[in-house]
């Protein structure tokens, strides 16, 4: 039963704090920290001590059941959400302050990692959808937090496409099931051998159902709600929506592929071209829009389009090398990508101003910031010594094998434009914040307090470690990729 904590009890706590507001800001600061660490105790708990256990939660009619299963996927997926998520939370501690509604804001944003810790966890299609719209119920009200007309206008968009492209993953859920499969995940795939002779309907129903899915990564041509919505919400909020959140819609990509139909039947199909086609346009779009976009925020949520985009090219290679570079690139985008919006968050928090070009000589007077910024910007454009090198290359390593052909060519050629322009737009910020003229150098301090500099300093701290010393990260996922492929 301990393996229900991770999930039910961050939903209750969050639901408890809105029924129950605290009004004294230490006492609630002391409840959202607590219930964050408590829920990342359980998490690493469960992820320990309960490794491979089932869990059954609920039984309905025609054999659909709400069951859990703490497999290493599940183990790698919840252990940087919850671990991120009280990151943000401490800094949301003192950020929130700029948008007030903190008890609201607190009790969507602690019920929301439930949510997708549980979508990490489900053993089903019939769960993983469950937790998926419950997720994007929850963290939709986060996007809308300053219920401003941009605002409302952002969730609305928010939530149709999420609505849409659940229902379109739905779709292909009820075909899987209609083909008699097992319903709980297995690695290699549970549908019947004689599916293989149902190809193009099968293929038709993973591209609508993958596509379905990936709207929650920003992939095309679902991905217009992503630059919309993020930019809207709360810095923290923004922070796990693009750094987290796309995730779940990863999550339920592996588990469509690798758990329910197979790589082996996957593999050389139209579905596979298809997707990985969608997939590379999705890079190169994502990158080439950030490049010109003016507003700082926004500029990030298209990079999230690309970003999270290499994960999915990854894991459509169907090998060993390009799942584990797919794996990788989760765990340290999450970690990069959060630590960017958040020193956006912590920009705007302390200047109110929201522009690229605002941060113009800005490097003396925010220079903790804009060095986690720097690194972060270092990392998702590859540079070695950081953590985005290391999953970049295990990606290029996936693209040159023999068996991804015309594919894997052009998937890398694009990564490595995209590299280009991400430097373009990330990099050129640095350079412009450090060395702009002496006599345009701002003077004044904006440096935030430890609530924000604290977590920034320890997730850039990760990217260096993980950039340096990346081994057991590498084994660990590598072993997830040599069981599923």
């Amino acid at each position: 039963m301990i393996s229900l904590l991770p999930v039910f009890f961050p939903v209750l706590a969050g639901f408890y704090l809105l029924k129950n507001p605290i009004k004294n800001r230490k006492n609630r600061e002391r409840y959202v920290v607590i219930t964050l660490a408590t829920t990342l105790v359980f998490t690493l708990v469960t992820n320990i001590l309960f490794s491979d256990t089932h869990l059954n939660i609920a039984k309905f009619a025609m054999g659909i059941e709400i069951n859990f299963h703490v497999d290493a996927v599940a183990t790698l997926f919840s252990t940087i959400f919850a671990a991120i998520w009280f990151l943000v939370g401490v800094f949301s501690l003192e950020y929130i302050k700029h948008e007030g509604e903190d008890n609201r804001f607190f009790a969507y944003f602690i019920s929301s990692l439930g949510a997708l810790i549980g979508v990490a966890y489900a053993d089903n299609l019939v769960t993983l959808y469950t937790f998926f719209e419950i997720m994007s119920l929850l963290s939709y009200t986060l996007v809308v937090h300053s219920r401003t007309n941009e605002a409302l206008l952002a969730g609305r968009k928010y939530i149709y496409y999420s609505l849409f492209g659940a229902s379109l993953g739905l779709i292909g859920i009820f075909y899987f099931y209609s083909t008699g499969c097992e319903r709980a995940f297995v690695e290699g795939g549970v549908l019947p051998d004689e599916i293989g002779g149902l190809m193009p309907k099968l293929s038709f129903m993973v591209i609508i159902s993958i596509i379905g899915f990936g709207c929650k990564c920003g992939m095309f041509p679902l991905h217009a709600w992503l630059p919309t919505a993020h930019p809207q919400a709360p810095a923290p909020a923004s922070s796990v929506l693009s750094g987290l959140i796309t995730k779940a819609g990863v999550i339920a990509i592996i588990r469509i592929i690798y758990f329910t139909v197979g790589a082996d039947l996957l593999r050389g199909s139209i579905a596979q071209y298809i997707l990985a086609i969608l997939a590379i346009i999705t890079i190169f779009m994502g990158s080439m829009l950030a490049y010109k976009e003016k507003v700082l925020k926004k500029r990030l949520a298209y990079s999230t389009v690309s970003q999270v985009s290499y994960v999915i090219f990854g894991l459509l290679l169907l090998n060993e090398a390009g799942v584990t570079g797919a794996l990788l690139q989760v765990v340290f985008h999450a970690i990069a990508k959060n630590i960017l919006f958040l020193a956006a968050g912590a920009f705007i928090y302390k200047t109110g101003k929201i522009y690229v070009d605002d941060l113009y000589a800005m490097g003396k007077s925010m220079p903790k910031i804009l060095i986690c910024f720097s690194i972060a910007g270092l990392s998702l454009v590859g540079v070695p010594l950081t953590a985005g090198f290391i999953s970049k290359w295990y990606l290029s390593l996936g693209s040159l094998n023999d068996n991804s052909g015309i594919l894997g060519f052009v998937g890398i050629s694009i990564i490595m434009i995209s590299a280009l322009l991400t430097a373009g737009y990330l990099v050129t910020i640095t350079a412009k914040a450090f060395f702009a003229l002496r006599a345009d150098e701002v003077q004044e301090s904006f440096e935030p307090n430890k609530y924000m500099t604290v977590p920034l300093a320890i997730l850039t701290a990760f990217i260096v470690i993980f950039g340096v010393y990346p081994t057991p990260v590498i084994n660990f996922v590598s072993a997830i990729a040599n069981a599923i492929v």
